[in-house]
Formats: C-alpha cells, structure tokens, sequence
C-alpha cells in the first residue's frame, strides 16, 4: 500500500493542470458533513463584510459574474 507521501510525490510531478484536476477529483470524494469548519477569523470576516453589505457600503455580484471575472484575470477565458 502506497503511503501519502508516495502519492504526494507522485502527484507533484503532475502538470499544473491534472494536479487542479486531481484536486477537484478528490474534494468532490468528501461527504459534505466532513468539510472542515471555516476558521474563526472566516467567520469574522463574513460577518463583516454582511455587515457591509446591510449597511449599504458594500455590494455583491452574482457568482457568474464572480467566476468569469476571475477567469478572466487568470488567463482562462479561452
């Protein structure tokens, strides 16, 4: 049986691409119920920035327009 750090390894000399993909692949694996809770310091954030946002200083957008903003920036939108 390979260890973690075999794997790891192994994952490591993927191109930037698989190792994105492989990432995806196994968080996909994961049952809701077993995500890692967001940190405290998360949470204060959010918290801010709803506060920002009730307070009208703050907007949002629409995941869609989020997600090809940040395509866009990345280099992905071909």
């Amino acid at each position: 049986m390979q260890t973690f750090d075999d794997i790891f390894g192994a994952a490591e000399s993927l191109a930037p691409s698989d190792r994105i993909r492989l990432v995806h692949a196994l968080w996909d694996t994961i049952p809701t119920d077993e995500w890692p809770a967001p940190s405290a310091e998360w949470i204060a954030e959010v918290a801010r920035r709803s506060a920002e946002i009730d307070a009208g200083r703050m907007s949002a957008s629409p995941w869609a327009e989020v997600r090809e903003r940040a395509r866009r920036k990345a280099g992905l939108d071909g």
